[in-house]
């Protein structure tokens, strides 16, 4: 086994082990406190009781259920990320020009100005609108939109809306690296994703990284890379199930 392949091995045994180990406090913890509530005075096997035995074996039943519905109407939902992963990733294909094989024969140019009014659009629609599935829509229907316009750029500045404080021109690199992959860029996207604060532009930072492993090939990714993307911690559950996956294949793990 190569020296990769063997970093690789440690690290999925090292989240394995983490994962069991979460598992395992949480349902000590709530074991405990159910417990607890059933020795104390005057209690009795109640709604709480049962809610805090549901929590102690739920991280043991992730993989079984969609969800879990708890006493008092409190719902459990598990992953539906792959779902969404793959309703995200068919929106954006279907904003691909000629099959995403590469940008337009020709340089348009309306399309800078255009980029710059879907990544102003794309900011003032993530600040003025309240978190959920409705403002995610419409981020996504920008992000489509940057798609396609990227495409009408022969040689877009990459490097500088990746370096860009403007969040919107960023989404805008990795629109156009979901694209229309380029491996010179590989570095410069893997340090913008990974310093990237804003949740929605991490998310399709991803999916443009993985399209780039997938143009070079996992064993051509520079370990300076393979180390910025193992020190990541994104905070979502799709990002982190992108990561995950990205990291899988650099390390050629199922």
């Amino acid at each position: 086994m190569n020296e990769r392949g063997a970093r690789g091995g440690r690290v999925e045994r090292n989240r394995a082990w983490r994962r069991h180990l979460i598992a395992a406090a949480v349902s000590c913890l709530a074991l405990g406190v159910a417990f607890a509530h059933l020795v104390a005075p005057d209690l009795k096997i109640d709604n709480v009781t049962v809610a805090l035995l549901v929590i102690a074996v739920v991280p043991w039943l992730r993989d079984l259920f969609t969800s879990i519905e708890l006493p008092g109407g409190l719902r459990v939902e598990f992953r539906d990320v792959e779902q969404r992963i793959e309703a995200a990733e068919a929106m954006a294909d279907a904003a691909l020009v000629g099959g995403g094989e590469g940008p337009g024969e020709t340089d348009d140019p309306t399309a800078r100005d255009e980029v710059r009014r879907l990544a102003a659009e794309y900011l003032s629609v993530r600040e003025s609108m309240r978190a959920g599935s409705a403002r995610t829509q419409r981020m996504n229907g920008i992000l489509a939109r940057l798609v396609r316009t990227t495409q009408r750029l022969a040689d877009p500045p990459l490097a500088d809306w990746l370096a860009s404080p403007d969040g919107g021109l960023r989404l805008a690199a990795y629109a156009r690296l979901y694209a229309v992959p380029d491996a010179a860029a590989l570095r410069a996207l893997a340090d913008a994703v990974v310093d990237e604060p804003q949740p929605f532009g991490q998310y399709w930072g991803l999916r443009a990284l993985d399209k780039a492993v997938d143009l070079v090939g996992p064993d051509e990714v520079p370990s300076a890379v393979v180390r910025r993307l193992e020190d990541c911690r994104p905070g979502g559950a799709d990002r982190r199930h992108l990561l995950r996956r990205l990291t899988a294949k650099i390390h050629g793990l199922p």
